[in-house]
């Protein structure tokens, strides 16, 4: 008790705040701020009541939400899921002719976007910007966008991590004054949750897509790290990806028309931002390969245009939504002006060969041309504290040349078979793979069928949990076929589907996002049968005795290795390895290919 009041009394009366410590903030005044309405408007939302230094509660958003709902018969809110803690994760819908059946909005001659705020929860710009332009559609001067797109809109995802709210949310983001928590009840992150799907807001968003179709699909974040003069970053699989006609797409038809819009109301665009050496820029910019656990790539392994929003956390909250709410709208026009050539991208991108997938990238041996950067000034000091060198943002805007590093080699591939198995009783698995909307064959009776499977012949563990799972760091495998009995219940996943670069992806060991190295399969790795030393000696005398071959195998281990031939435990390991009462399953990944 006495800690806890010595503790308290600290933080009450130091008072800290983010904003006593930040770097200098760039002067801005941009024309997106004509977007605010008066506060005297029937419609001002939470944010422009508070001169867009606030951001409302979950109930609050929800009753303004309500509220609109009911007062415009283009909008309806529903529940689409529960969260850990029981809230519910709402949906927004908007179409023109009033339709909100996932039958009508998923075979609609017209576009659907899918938005997505506050999956991390302290990065709720997305929520903000949202309610605006929905406010706008509704009663402004945006109701021509609603020719453009039908729109589903989730204000908030995390809803658990949205309530842990405090002034003391993120330390490095320039507001709102109270901001939510980054990752959801159970300390899970969403966005590494896209493969795996443990969380209730994930799972939740693989239901929206499977049932809606959209066509595309908007995550919004905030940043943290380096200082830039960049509002509004952002990013899609360029380069490396599934969907490559996709991403040409959001190269040449999305991306210009966007960043002129946002460069028009004052907003600088950029592309998601990460530097080489986790400090400034200097050493480059690093545009890494995310793997399907995270949305955007996620989206792209379905052949779903997905974007990655990251506002620049340094930028003021005001300044941050109201870039959002000016893509968000351009989002909608783009979509309805180019939907068709959009079509023709999905199209090409689902008739790809899958002889072989690429299941792992790496970077490239030089860098990509330079690219012409706005940053920031900074300096370089030692600290007094620790003696170490920290960087110091000065709040100057400079320009400056930087590489671009760039992680789209291919690294390593797998064939594709023609489809996979798995056994009846890896029940969590099979249900995750349903949940993705992968297409699967269901047993009804049991039957016998020859496979190939992978058995590991070493592997290593990850020395701690990550995202709640003990993973697999390394490993090698042999592969070996055999003839196995499939009960009912068991699942078989063809490869040739709309989906069949994620079932590679989710099956093939690997794949880092494979359920193997994400440890669903961590059970087949304990040994739990053993034979005693008095059964051994006289066991390995008969063998010896009566297979020659065996004995000079032997023999020749012991003069090759002297460790194994000191080593009483794995002679006899080695010896029970080669019986037929060894476990023919130990090590044995349990998903099973049929070529």
């Amino acid at each position: 008790m006495r800690k806890l009041l010595i503790i308290t009394f600290l933080l009450s009366s130091i008072r800290l705040t983010a904003q006593d410590i930040m770097p200098p903030a760039l002067p801005w005044d941009g024309k997106s701020q004509s977007l605010i309405v008066d506060k005297s408007n029937t419609w001002v939302t939470p944010f422009e009541l508070s001169d867009g230094l606030e951001s409302p509660t979950y109930e609050e958003t929800k009753a303004w939400l309500e509220r609109l709902a009911q007062s415009w018969d283009k909008m309806e809110m529903i529940s689409t899921g529960k969260s850990e803690q029981g809230r519910d994760i709402h949906l927004i819908i908007v179409s023109a002719d009033g339709e909100f059946s996932s039958e009508e909005l998923s075979t609609s001659k017209k576009p659907l976007i899918f938005i997505q705020a506050g999956i991390h929860a302290g990065e709720i710009d997305g929520k903000d910007a949202g309610m605006m332009l929905l406010r706008d559609m509704a009663f402004r001067d945006k109701k021509d966008l609603l020719d453009a797109a039908n729109i589903l809109f989730i204000p908030i995802l995390n809803v658990d991590g949205h309530e842990r709210r405090s002034e003391y949310g993120r330390v490095n983001q320039r507001g709102p004054k109270e901001m939510g928590w980054r990752t959801n009840a159970q300390n899970l992150n969403l966005n590494r949750d896209f493969t795996k799907l443990e969380t209730a807001g994930v799972q939740t968003v693989a239901k929206i897509i499977n049932t809606y179709d959209p066509d595309l699909y908007i995550d919004v974040h905030v940043t943290d790290g380096a200082d830039y003069q960049y509002d509004i970053t952002y990013g899609f699989v360029e380069t490396g990806g599934y969907s490559p006609a996709i991403s040409e797409w959001l190269s040449t038809a999305f991306k210009p028309e966007v960043d002129q819009a946002l460069q028009g109301m004052g907003h600088i665009p950029g592309p998601l931002l990460f530097a080489a050496n986790g400090e400034d820029f200097s050493a480059g910019n690093v545009a890494f390969s995310f793997s399907p656990r995270f949305s955007h790539t996620y989206g792209d392994i379905r052949h779903m245009a997905s974007i990655l929003i990251e506002n620049h956390s340094l930028k003021p909250f005001k300044q941050r939504v109201l870039g959002t709410y000016v893509f968000l709208e351009q989002a909608i026009r783009t979509l309805g002006t180019h939907f068709e050539s959009l079509q023709k991208a999905v199209e090409e991108d689902q008739d790809q060969p899958k002889e072989s997938i690429l299941v792992k990238y790496k970077f490239r041996d030089t860098p990509a041309d330079s690219m012409k950067f706005l940053g920031v000034a900074s300096t370089k000091v030692t600290s007094e504290i620790t003696g170490a060198d920290y960087i110091r943002w000065e709040g100057k805007p400079i320009e400056q040349l930087v590489p671009s590093i760039l992680m789209d080699e291919p690294e390593s591939s797998v064939p594709v078979p023609k489809a996979y198995w798995i056994s009846a009783e890896w029940t969590e698995v099979i249900a995750k793979i349903k949940a993705h909307g992968i297409a699967v064959e269901e047993l009804a009776e049991a039957k016998e069928i020859r496979l190939e499977y992978s058995k590991l012949s070493e592997y290593t563990m990850g020395n701690q949990p990550y995202e709640g799972e003990m993973r697999i760091r390394s490993f090698e495998k042999e592969e070996e076929y055999r003839a196995v009995q499939m009960p009912a219940g068991s699942i078989r996943m063809a490869t040739d589907q709309a989906l069949g670069e994620l079932v590679v992806i989710l099956a093939e060991p690997e794949s880092v996002d494979s359920f193997f190295q994400w440890g669903y399969f961590n059970s087949v790795l304990s040994q739990t049968e053993y034979m005693e030393r008095y059964i051994m000696e006289p066991l390995i005398a008969k063998m010896l005795t009566e297979d020659a071959s065996l004995k000079a195998e032997f023999e020749a281990k012991k003069t090759a290795e002297p460790d194994f031939a000191k080593n009483p435990r794995a002679i006899y390991q080695w010896f029970y390895a080669k019986t037929p009462y060894f476990d023919q399953n130990w090590k044995v990944i349990p998903v099973g290919r049929e070529w």
